[in-house]
């Protein structure tokens, strides 16, 4: 999902621009009749297409053409979890965004690993303790890591949040089939208290599934739950393993966040191209 915007007095609004794609499959971006080549633009790129980089490539190109940089706000960093592999996914889908973007907004990386491959553009990422303190409730007593991944973006909003306790849980995953198990967190950490899990992917929901029965959620006043990328792409079997969760809150850095959030009343999106214009980030 790509969209390309102008920077207003008030906010910002859509470019005047058209994404369009040739008979062939190729992208174009035409600019309409009212298109302001001195305007302050950005593009905004939400999940991980092949399509929609080349699409910015192409509306890369019309900027550059007019003397402009490249401005992109891209939070959810694709195949930032496949950064060990090879072939390389963050490596790859690294190289098309340093050649096309100057400059470069996201939020939550998923490693330093991916990071580094971001040699191109100047880099800004988006504060993850500002970010999730701007929506979740201030009434928590407990943040919780559901595993060592998890660890520093917990301490992150914990910090934001006032300097809140930790609790660390761990989770096993079998290498051969890449199914989680062994989920461990002490229950009487989380008994009477009002929690919340902090993480930066869900696609499926099944860490928060095993952590919720490992911690007995039932015997907390409450527990939500805040993940950077609601990918949520679990089909049916994720509405069970958020069930535990009272609410959940997440960003619409991915296109996943925008269709869950229509059929529940217990997630909350936040709107990134607000946030980042309001905090100044872009």
């Amino acid at each position: 999902m790509i969209e390309a915007m102008v920077r207003t007095a008030s906010g910002a609004r859509p470019d005047e621009v058209e994404f369009m794609r040739f008979p062939g499959g190729e992208w174009f971006v035409k600019p309409g009749p009212e298109f302001d080549p001195s305007a302050a633009r950005f593009a905004v790129v939400r999940g991980g297409t092949p399509d929609d980089l080349l699409a910015l490539g192409m509306w890369a190109d019309l900027v550059r053409h007019h003397g402009q940089a490249v401005r992109v706000l891209m939070p959810y960093l694709p195949a930032a979890r496949t950064d060990r592999d090879v072939p390389c996914g963050a490596k790859v889908y690294a190289t098309l965004i340093n050649a096309f973007a100057d400059e470069l907004v996201y939020a939550d990386i998923h490693s330093p690993l991916a990071e580094r491959q971001l040699s191109g553009p100047k880099t800004a990422e988006i504060p993850l303790g500002t970010l999730a303190s701007a929506v979740l409730p201030g009434d928590y007593d407990l943040v919780i890591a559901p595993d060592a991944g998890a660890r520093h973006r917990a301490e992150a909003v914990a910090a934001a949040l006032g300097g809140l306790p930790v609790g660390y849980g761990r989770k096993r995953r079998d290498p051969a089939t890449g199914r989680l198990g062994g989920f461990e967190f002490d229950p009487a950490l989380v008994a009477g208290r009002r929690a919340v899990v902090v993480d930066d992917v869900c696609d499926g929901g099944g860490t928060f599934a095993g952590l919720a029965a490992a911690a007995d959620f039932s015997a907390a006043d409450r527990v939500d739950l805040w993940v950077t990328h609601g990918v949520f792409s679990g089909g049916p079997r994720l509405a069970a393993n958020l069930a535990p969760y009272a609410r959940v809150y997440t960003t619409d850095s991915h296109p996943g966040a925008l269709a869950a959030v229509a059929n529940s009343d217990r997630i909350t999106v936040v709107n990134l191209v607000e946030h980042v214009l309001t905090q100044g980030i872009l």
